[in-house]
């Protein structure tokens, strides 16, 4: 795992550093690779083929496996499918699919970096030569399949089971040898490599969804059933599918990002990535067959992944989410400027530590990881938009904080710093307007809005059965919503954060 502290600041090259070196001022991706190599892209093997080449794998998985790569283990090379636009391949081809990554920090300190990652040796667009792919994925020397394809490439319904009505499921299901869909490529892969006598590649989703690897793998079954269910019994017993734990901030793509890398490495690059210095990748040991030795660059391997799920749901995600909330309501722009004003930093600290209080984790591993989110949501050097991270805010209560509650009121854990900034979201959609009167436009279920607008209480919109929790949770959210429109919000946080509610437990009453 990469943090702030082991950084270091890669200063641009001079104009006659450059040319001593014989690199123009201003030349390309591809030319400085050339003269700076980290390692011999011409002898890379492709053991890894991943669907979803996109800006999260490109900030993340595939600078991962550059650092490794730098350890001259060639074997680990990256094939990137495309399943739906070929976009990022019309960016990267004529740059070689090299391009520049640069880490930006700004807060008490300041760091920056720039590098070039050539970990990307071929891209294909799978939806125009799907046989191209599955050839590459029957090969012998592919070991890892691996997905960032979000929440929707997986075709899964409510309950995150495989929805075998989904039209590209059912495409597949009628033409698996020419699939459209991850699940239908790896299932035939597998298939074609069982004939073929060659072992299992191990599968690894490495997108936000909770036991990912476990998701995953009653999908590819479930899909595999309908088709064979010999087939299916063969993946069941030799296949592998281990959960992993990603965490990375990238912000959507912004015009200022070409300027970076030019500054730093006096590079034009077509698709230059822009991210935080921090990045945690924890992978459950669970393998079918050979795997990189990550655990020399920082990567987490781990038998029990459990305590790195609740870390990462409940400190980043949730804490994310209600970082939105607040803002939507305060009429605040971006992540940083919540942590800037005071009274936000305070109750969103204390907050903190009642989830740490409901969260089965020890406590320093809560604390440490509570330290490290602080100083990254603080990051002026990428500003995070509240309009990015409060889209789809109904599914993120559901998904991140409904657990949270359900823990605290078990532990007899204070559930009012909990339910407040819920409280002030579900206020701004039943007024249309902030707290500064401007109108808020929600990006979230047509469903739900209705049933926050006609007032319903956050129990039923949680889903939750009937008991002491929800009479309680009712109650604290109609008080806190009452609190916020006559006190406004910033003086509400203040409240919620004085010292008798630092360690107040609920009453039986």
């Amino acid at each position: 795992m990469k943090d702030y502290i082991s950084l270091g600041t890669r200063s641009s090259l001079s104009d006659a550093g450059l040319q001593s070196a014989g690199i123009a001022p201003d030349t390309t991706v591809t030319e400085l690779w050339k003269h700076q190599p980290s390692y011999n892209r011409s002898a890379l093997n492709t053991g890894i083929v991943h669907f979803g080449p996109g800006r999260f794998f490109r900030a993340h998985f595939a600078r991962i496996i550059h650092q490794h790569l730098a350890q001259k283990d060639l074997r680990w090379g990256i094939c990137g499918v495309s399943l739906r636009s070929p976009r990022t391949i019309e960016h990267l081809q004529p740059q070689d699919f090299l391009y520049t990554l640069t880490e930006r920090y700004s807060g008490d300190e300041h760091h920056e970096s720039a590098d070039v990652i050539g970990s990307i040796s071929q891209m294909i667009n799978g939806a125009a030569e799907p046989e191209t792919v599955l050839r590459l994925m029957e090969s012998p020397t592919v070991h890892l399949v691996t997905l960032t394809v979000t929440q929707a490439g997986y075709c899964l319904d409510s309950r995150f089971k495989l929805d075998t009505d989904h039209a590209a499921i059912l495409h597949d299901l009628n033409n698996p040898t020419c699939p459209t869909t991850a699940i239908g490529f790896i299932v035939e892969a597998l298939r074609r490599r069982r004939d073929r006598g060659i072992a299992p590649f191990t599968t690894l989703s490495c997108d936000n969804l909770p036991r990912n690897g476990e998701i995953l793998q009653r999908a590819i079954f479930t899909y595999a059933e309908r088709i064979d269910p010999s087939l299916a019994e063969y993946i069941d017993k030799t296949a592998t599918f281990p959960n992993t734990v990603v965490d990375q901030i990238v912000p959507q793509a912004h015009e200022s990002d070409e300027q970076h890398p030019y500054r730093l490495l006096q590079v034009r690059d077509r698709a230059p990535i822009v991210t935080e210095p921090f990045w945690q990748f924890v992978v459950e040991d669970k393998f079918s067959s050979d795997r990189p030795m990550w655990e020399e660059i920082g990567v987490t391997m781990t038998d029990d992944i459990t305590p790195f799920l609740h870390l990462k749901s409940r400190f980043l995600n949730a804490v994310h989410s209600f970082i939105a909330c607040l803002a939507v309501r305060g009429g605040i722009e971006c992540v940083h400027q919540v942590l800037r004003l005071p009274e936000y930093h305070l109750f969103l600290r204390l907050l903190m530590d009642d989830i740490t209080a409901a969260t089965p984790v020890v406590n320093s591993m809560c604390e440490q990881y509570v330290d490290q989110v602080l100083l990254r949501l603080s990051n002026e050097a990428i500003p995070d938009k509240i309009e990015r991270i409060a889209a789809e805010t109904s599914r993120k209560i559901g998904k991140y904080i409904a657990p949270i509650l359900k823990d605290a009121h078990a532990q007899q854990v204070n559930l009012r710093r909990l339910v407040l900034p819920i409280a002030a979201w579900m206020l701004t959609i039943r007024e249309g307007t902030n707290e500064l009167g401007q109108s808020f436009e929600v990006n979230d279920k047509p469903e739900m809005i209705a049933a926050i607008q006609t007032k319903k209480p956050l129990s039923e919109l949680l889903g939750l059965e009937p008991g002491d929790c929800c009479d309680l949770l009712d109650r604290e959210c109609d008080r806190t919503m009452w609190e916020i429109r006559t006190r406004g919000l910033s003086a509400t946080l203040r409240y919620y954060s004085q010292e008798h509610f630092e360690h107040d437990i609920v009453s039986a009453a």
